[in-house]
């Protein structure tokens, strides 16, 4: 965010001269997209956070869901085509969770932090048709000036909402359904100081990893309201902007991967070994896709989405779109190449 606005004023050659001589503690590779959605419908600082949907019926039909923070939600195939268009809002961080118990069953809800009244905003998507019901379904009042980030979780049985600020501030909201709509409570409110965007929900441990933009990653456990730095910028590993945040778990390792925005890279941290620092990857041109450029919101998952992410599929933001020049998208990589190249665990 705060970098951004700098790096359009400096030569891009210049960025990305600097940006290769990296420091002897990143243990870098690079990797290629395997497709790009379409351009989203507004020039400038628009696409921000992707949210994936695993079809389990059917994985080649799964979806994502990218924000356009200048006024909507689009639903994108895996091939980057747009499935449906909802306009609306402004709308920055997406998440999602399935198996959310509605007065009527259970189904996916999809939420977003929107700037436009500075609140979280949840939806209904119809898991049996692959469809986000275009009108919210509720709105819960963050009563920041300035809501930037967003995540969903589901710890044990309880679901929860977590919104971040454009001061560093933290709430999180436990979620349910109730007969006249969602019911929220809050239950959790930290201050960092200063501006904090990406967030995830650790399912399995509580955990709630936040990046603050020029600071560093931050591990909250939920269930006591301890706090760890995960890494701090200035040691070359992180620099700031940090943004994204995301997980992949396949049941067996378990990977944070969080976007280093000021460098156009990932960093990838092993969760079961106490945050060790693993790699990083660069989402860099091929013959048919432009590389990915400080990039914003990122999110990945660890199933099995057909012969191009047998291994898991990561969809991340590109913030400079080219080949051809275009508004901003988001790129489709296949985590199989990151961890062949990476050397990680099978």
């Amino acid at each position: 965010m705060l970098f951004k606005k700098f790096f359009l004023f400096l030569p891009l050659l210049g960025i990305i001269s600097c940006a290769h001589q990296m420091p002897s503690n990143i243990n870098l590779v690079e990797v290629h997209a395997t497709a790009e959605t379409t351009p989203v419908n507004s020039n400038g600082d628009a696409a921000d956070d992707p949210a994936i949907w695993y079809n389990a019926a059917n994985p080649i039909n799964s979806k994502i869901i990218g924000t356009q923070k200048k006024g909507g939600i689009y639903v994108y195939n895996l091939d980057g085509t747009i499935a449906q268009e909802i306009i609306g809002g402004k709308p920055n961080n997406a998440d999602l969770r399935k198996d959310f118990s509605f007065t009527d069953g259970k189904d996916v809800i999809v939420g977003a932090s929107d700037r436009i009244d500075n609140s979280i905003v949840l939806w209904r998507f119809i898991q049996k048709d692959a469809y986000l019901i275009p009108n919210p379904i509720a709105r819960i009042k963050t009563d920041f000036t300035e809501v930037y980030g967003f995540c969903l979780g589901q710890i044990g049985d309880d679901f929860y909402a977590v919104a971040t600020s454009k001061v560093g501030d933290i709430k999180a909201f436990k979620i349910k359904a109730g007969d006249s709509g969602i019911i929220s409570e809050k239950v959790f409110e930290k201050s960092l100081g200063s501006i904090a965007e990406g967030c995830v929900i650790d399912d399995k441990t509580g955990h709630l990893y936040v990046s603050q933009e020029l600071v560093g990653l931050w591990d909250i456990n939920l269930k006591d309201n301890s706090t760890n730095l995960v890494e701090k910028i200035g040691n070359g590993r992180l620099v700031a902007d940090v943004e994204g945040v995301s997980i992949w778990d396949d049941g067996k390792h378990r990977y944070l991967v969080v976007s280093v925005q000021g460098d156009s890279r990932f960093n990838i941290y092993d969760i079961n070994q106490q945050h060790q620092y693993i790699g990083s990857f660069r989402v860099v041109a091929s013959e048919k896709i432009d590389g990915v450029t400080t990039t914003d919101g990122i999110d990945i998952s660890a199933h099995n989405f057909g012969p191009n992410y047998p291994e898991g599929l990561v969809v991340v933001q590109d913030d400079i779109n080219t080949m051809p020049d275009a508004t901003q998208n988001f790129k489709l990589v296949s985590w199989r190449e990151i961890k062949e190249k990476l050397g990680l665990k099978p």
